[in-house]
């Protein structure tokens, strides 16, 4: 009796452990940080739309946690937020994007740089349907010299 108890719960721990991480290709907002996978938990990417009169915005933000990115620890919050003006689909220079890491406080801030903005490529984006669909790649920078390769990007979201 107590093997066949120790042997379904293995069973429903190892469900359950397989059906958390969502696949790479799959992910509705991912990139590759330093070549490591980022998905964002799907409860905490937060996405906005401000209408200001002719100067529409869009925001995204997607946040993971136990990421293990940087370094080996694999505790803390990762986040990687930009914002973008609408425009018609094309490359659009992304400025000011900002990637926190921390462990409950954000420890390290890396940002895009003026001379090195990255770029962001919308596919498809449809105002009137709420959707827009892009692509991104961008280099981020610590005060402290250190560097963040974001290659691989992709989002696809309703608003």
């Amino acid at each position: 009796m107590r093997y066949l108890l120790i042997t379904a719960t293995a069973l429903v721990l190892a469900v359950f452990a397989s059906g958390c991480k969502e696949d790479f290709e799959d992910a509705k907002f991912r990139c590759k940080i330093n070549g490591k996978d980022f998905i964002p938990n799907k409860d905490l990417i937060d996405f906005q739309y401000t209408e200001n009169s002719g100067n529409d915005h869009i925001r995204i933000r997607g946040t993971a946690l136990s990421t293990g990115i940087i370094g080996n620890d694999p505790y803390g919050e990762f986040e990687i937020e930009f914002s973008f003006d609408d425009t018609n689909p094309g490359t659009v220079e992304l400025g000011y994007d900002i990637v926190y890491y921390g462990n409950n406080e954000w420890d390290k801030t890396f940002r895009s740089s003026a001379t090195d903005p990255g770029t962001l490529t919308i596919t498809s984006l449809d105002v009137s349907g709420k959707r827009v669909t892009a692509t991104f790649e961008l280099t981020l920078y610590a005060d402290g010299g250190e560097t963040l390769t974001v290659t691989d990007g992709f989002f696809d979201q309703d608003w």
